[in-house]
């Protein structure tokens, strides 16, 4: 388990990457209850929760959507044939519900086998895939990463559509960032062509 400042060690790179996006004003944040959070009426854009702060973003944009989209689509074609019987399904937009009453919503993700499930997902998914926009911040991104890893992920992915790039974060600590193309040890080693991605 990785402690708040080594992960913020460990994503020092990300930090200084994610810098550019310090477009806030477009970002609204409370504190609330999780209970509080779920009778929240609907609304458009995407809501979460991070350790008890509300945070609602805009509606994702059209590049956002289908750079998720085609994520999605690509790791459910590399699923079957990775030979890891650790994983479970591919989701998009699915929610997990952490034990701090937080609760995240990846863009992309891929479930622990037989992962525990009532109205939501139990704990981090074993793969969590964020795509970063204009009104995430450096301090948001960090901290998801920091949620998923020291609640089960064997893996994050930071995608910087901008910038070309994956960070990739490892349960060990370890952070790379990939461009042109990224292969995964927890997918058997399938290589994703991220400009195809990230067109």
């Amino acid at each position: 388990m990785l402690s708040h400042d080594a992960l913020y060690t460990t994503v020092g790179g990300l930090i200084g990457y994610a810098g550019y996006v310090g477009a806030t004003l477009s970002t609204v944040r409370k504190h609330m209850q999780f209970a509080e959070f779920e009778r929240l009426p609907d609304s458009p854009g995407k809501r979460e929760l991070l350790i008890g702060e509300l945070i609602e973003l805009p509606p994702a944009k059209q590049k956002h959507n289908q750079i998720a989209e085609r994520m999605y689509l690509r790791l459910r074609d590399i699923l079957p044939d990775a030979g890891n019987r650790s994983l479970g399904e591919v989701h998009h937009e699915m929610g997990y519900l952490f034990r701090d009453g937080s609760w995240l919503q990846p863009d992309v993700s891929i479930t622990h086998a037989g992962q525990t499930v009532e109205d939501y997902y139990l704990g981090a998914p074993a793969l969590a895939v964020e795509i970063v926009s204009d009104s995430n911040t450096a301090d948001e991104i960090a901290g998801k990463v920091e949620m998923y890893l020291v609640n089960g992920a064997s893996e994050v992915w930071i995608v910087y559509p901008n910038r070309g790039q994956i960070w990739l974060h490892t349960h060990d600590g370890h952070a790379e960032k990939h461009t042109g193309t990224l292969a995964s040890r927890l997918l058997g080693g399938a290589v994703l062509d991220l400009a195809r991605i990230l067109a």
